[in-house]
């Protein structure tokens, strides 16, 4: 059996917060709008932001409950830590002791990992 990954889908609850959050404040850029969802992708990987979910209320710490996440590397994790304070992401793991990885969350709470190459 031969498989092959395609693009990623990130389950959402409202498409705009969470377009605004991926293509402004991480840099992603639109591929296609489809009729209730947008095509996205950042580097050479595509995602599909789909917007059928309820939002959560009070959802689980990061790793604590199953779940796919990403990482996202970064040339100066610093800087990514002070950026992302001044555009007001959450936050969902402060840097790490060693300096090496912090997790950020997306407007629906979902864990992204950002690590210095």
């Amino acid at each position: 059996m031969k498989f092959e990954i395609g693009e990623t889908n990130i389950i959402c609850s409202d498409l705009v917060k969470s377009l605004n959050f991926y293509k402004d404040v991480l840099g992603f850029e639109i591929v296609e709008k489809e009729d209730s969802a947008v095509r996205i992708r950042k580097g050479g990987q595509v995602f599909l932001l789909l917007p059928v979910a309820n939002p959560i209320q009070n959802r689980p710490e990061y790793s604590t409950a199953p779940e796919i996440s990403f990482d996202l590397l970064v040339d100066d994790i610093k800087e990514a830590v002070k950026y992302f304070q001044s555009v007001s992401v959450n936050i969902l793991r402060p840097l790490s002791e060693d300096g090496s990885y912090l997790v950020i969350g997306d407007p629906d709470g979902l864990g992204i990992e950002v690590i210095q190459k």
